[in-house]
């Protein structure tokens, strides 16, 4: 059980820096340092609804500087999916993680070397 926490908390510990890394160039350089690959993605509503009114880089700050991570709305601790609001537009986030090719899902969310975490912003229609 200690093994399954201890995985857990590393997760979530590198799901909070890449999340940080989004707005803030020192998380950016750490996760680097780390080997920590990301991508930042959004779907057409984030598109036509945010990057068309040029607010990316609001919702960039708003999944960043998230702390509302609660029992109810992230039961597995691993702190990877949750909503957050710009100027009105509800936007979920979740964070995937994938082999480093992109082309499945990582054998090891733990291991930098075998993952690249995919944040993904949608509007809730298109979850």
């Amino acid at each position: 059980m200690a093994e399954v926490m201890d995985k857990t908390q590393v997760i979530a510990g590198q799901n909070d820096l890449v999340r940080t890394a989004l707005a803030d160039s020192q998380a950016n350089r750490e996760a680097k340092e780390k080997g920590i690959r990301f991508q930042f993605v959004w779907t057409p509503g984030v598109n036509a609804k945010l990057l068309q009114t040029g607010k990316i880089a609001q919702l960039a700050t708003a999944i960043a500087s998230f702390d509302g991570f609660t029992e109810d709305n992230d039961p597995y601790k691993q702190r990877d999916f949750f909503s957050t609001e710009v100027e009105g537009t509800k936007v979920f986030v979740k964070i995937d993680y994938y082999d480093r090719e992109l082309r499945g899902g990582s054998e090891d969310p733990t291991d930098p070397a075998q993952t690249v975490r995919v944040i993904t912003a949608m509007l809730p229609n298109e979850y």
